[in-house]
């Protein structure tokens, strides 16, 4: 590590000084000074050094990472004799880092994509959740929200939506500092969802888009542009969700293919016959949408001529319709593997285009995922006979801290405890507590120690996240932002399902069905191994950068670079 510093010191003098300016400044303090951080990078750069501009004597023509929303580290074994095509490509030709966590609070899609190419827990990016309770505005906060950046109008009109950019995103990307490094490079990151899109691009990415559900085109926001390049506008012209109106979606193996073991109810699934936001949001929730993205991403490439240039450009893709089918029906229904092996053959149609177009061995493939998913209760239950799966309404839980903190406090039932609630946390209402004289930390205590809600394993105070032992307390600390985060973290039973349907799933807790997902590396001269040491998925970026060349922090605490375990 020493030499490695040494040689960086020497060959980007600026850079280290940004990167250590980064890992000094606190939490609180990053938000103040991220600006004069950026113009002491931006006047350090200002004139790079010849060695500045080729890290590695052969660094890859183009990085392409792949996220696929709620995909389980499980599905890449379980689907494998039935692939053929992307996915096949990386559990054939990676490295496979069998072994892949998460270690944060909840587990979701905002958070999981902050960390993907930051390599940095949530209590460092500050995307504590997919949304979180503001105290100031007293409602809830998008974790991409930002008025100053309205949607751009696309090829058919205007989009609907709130504005996004990554102002809520603290320190930086790789694609941040591979542009540090390599000021020519050019950094995309396109999805179906906004935030991942935004959050994987990181700062000032060379462009995001995602797919809008009220026009069926691509968009972006005016964080990134003024308008949208003409062509985006080109494709959006293609009108590709339209196309697939009243299209069918049949199982692609057919029934009796032991593909679908679990395939307990007729399989029909039709897309609407009316253009519009119904269709739009119904390719979004089927195969239908990957394949969008897809023809998306290659577009973008030929058009921008990614791979081609003299620095190496970085691609990030998150396909989102896993999610919305995991949602829907769960990792054992017959929708989640005929999404998985239509997937398959949807990446790889792209892994085939890119390297016929660069050779295969001037791409690195990643691939990896924002969280998992928890089996539905109830066919965890009749599938595995699993007695501890159950599922409970959050407002049980909620009617249960309301009473049981009445009565320690003798409070009348219709006292309001909680301002806010998001996803595992609890926000207290601290204006009506302290109007009677009751304190926060009492609150918490009383949670911690005496009140038993259903599907909770634990309440945990954010004022004691520091002591609480690990297990549970790695994940808290790794999560808890002051300001963001909420009053107590409520830490579910393992295989209890909070949720107000009574269908359906979801993700979210401390638990391995949530936290363990893939993650593969493939291309730029990678040979394929099965890699079961432990790792974070906090590791990808630094491994990602270790590989291309460019320098990374140094906060080895938090994350470190895999790529000595990586057979070339």
């Amino acid at each position: 590590m020493a030499l490695h510093s040494l040689l960086l010191q020497r060959r980007f003098p600026g850079l280290l000084l940004f990167l250590f300016l980064e890992e000094l400044v606190s939490l609180r303090l990053r938000a103040l000074v991220v600006l004069c951080v950026s113009l002491l990078a931006s006047l350090a750069f200002s004139a790079p050094s010849p060695a500045a501009a080729s890290p590695k004597l052969h660094a890859p023509k183009l990085i392409v990472f792949i996220a696929v929303d709620q995909m389980r580290a499980d599905y890449l074994e379980r689907f494998a004799a039935y692939e053929k095509g992307g996915l096949h490509y990386f559990h054939q030709e990676g490295a496979v880092f069998a072994n892949a966590n998460y270690h944060h609070i909840p587990t979701e899609t905002g958070p999981g994509h902050s960390i993907l190419l930051s390599g940095r827990n949530p209590a460092h990016t500050g995307i504590v959740a997919n949304e979180w309770y503001d105290r100031g505005s007293r409602a809830m906060v998008y974790c991409v929200a930002d008025p100053a950046a309205p949607l751009l109008a696309s090829a058919d009109g205007p989009n609907a939506g709130p504005g996004v950019s990554p102002r809520n995103f603290l320190g930086v990307g790789l694609g941040d500092q591979l542009q540090r490094a390599y000021p020519q490079a050019r950094v995309y990151s396109i999805s179906l969802k906004d935030r991942a899109a935004v959050l994987m691009g990181g700062r000032r990415p060379t462009a995001a888009f995602w797919f809008s559900t009220s026009s069926g085109d691509f968009t972006s926001s005016h964080y990134y542009f003024p308008a949208l390049p003409n062509w985006v506008e080109d494709f959006d012209r293609t009108h590709a969700a339209a196309s697939f109106a009243g299209k069918p979606w049949d199982l692609l193996l057919g029934a009796a293919s032991p593909a679908y073991p679990h395939a307990d109810h007729p399989f029909l699934h039709v897309m609407p016959d009316a253009v519009g936001p119904r269709l739009y949001s119904s390719v979004f929730a089927s195969p239908f949408g990957d394949e969008i993205l897809e023809k998306f991403a290659e577009h973008l490439i030929r058009k921008q001529k990614l791979g081609t240039g003299a620095e190496p450009d970085l691609l990030a893709i998150s396909f989102s319709s896993n999610d919305a089918i995991g949602h829907g029906y769960g990792p054992d229904s017959p929708e989640l593997a005929d999404e998985q092996l239509r997937l398959d053959r949807t990446i790889g149609h792209l892994v085939e285009f890119v390297n016929q177009r660069l050779g295969v061995n001037n791409v690195l493939w990643a691939l990896s995922a924002d969280h998992g998913v928890q089996p539905l209760p109830e066919a965890e239950r009749a599938l595995r006979h699993n007695i501890a799966a159950e599922r409970i309404p959050p407002a049980a839980m909620i009617a249960a801290v309301d009473d049981q903190l009445g009565r320690i406090f003798h409070q009348p039932a219709n006292f309001h405890w909680l301002a806010g609630t998001a996803d595992s946390m609890l926000y207290l209402d601290r204006a009506n507590l302290a109007a009677h004289g009751i304190s926060i930390n009492a609150v918490g205590r009383a949670l911690a120690t005496r009140v038993h809600a259903p599907g909770i394993a634990h309440f945990y105070p954010a004022s004691e996240v520091a002591h609480v032992p690990n297990p549970a307390g790695g994940f808290l600390r790794n999560s808890y932002v002051p300001g963001r985060s909420g009053d107590v973290y409520a830490v579910a039973r393992e295989w209890t399902l909070l949720s107000a349907y009574p269908t359906g799933t979801s993700h979210g807790t401390i638990y391995p069905y949530d936290t363990h997902v893939p993650l593969v590396l493939a291309g730029d001269g990678i040979l394929p191994m099965r890699i079961t040491t432990p790792v974070h998925v906090t590791d990808l970026a630094p491994t990602l950068a270790a590989l291309v060349g460019i320098p990374w922090r140094t906060d080895e605490a938090e994350s470190q670079s895999r790529a000595t375990l990586i057979r070339h």
